[in-house]
């Protein structure tokens, strides 16, 4: 790796990485607000597809039997 990729690699924003903990904080976020946006719906598909989260990772996370049964076939 040349200088100039290591400089950018190590002043990287360490806001842009979520850990998987993050990550079912802000599905648990997204599904506790009573205003629920398509958009928000989208984001919080998109996370748990992403990080291939699983209905007990959620329920553990506080999410509810009824999201999760909603959820359908989206999480493993």
């Amino acid at each position: 790796m040349g200088k100039c990729k290591k400089r950018t690699f190590y002043k990287s924003n360490s806001s842009y990485f979520m850990t998987r903990e993050e990550a079912i904080n802000n599905v648990f976020k997204i599904f506790s607000k009573h205003t629920k946006k398509k958009d928000n719906l989208k984001d919080a598909l998109n996370t748990i597809s992403l990080f291939g989260l699983s209905a007990e990772e959620l329920s553990e996370g506080g999410v509810s039997y009824e999201n999760l049964k909603a959820l359908g076939s989206a999480i493993e």
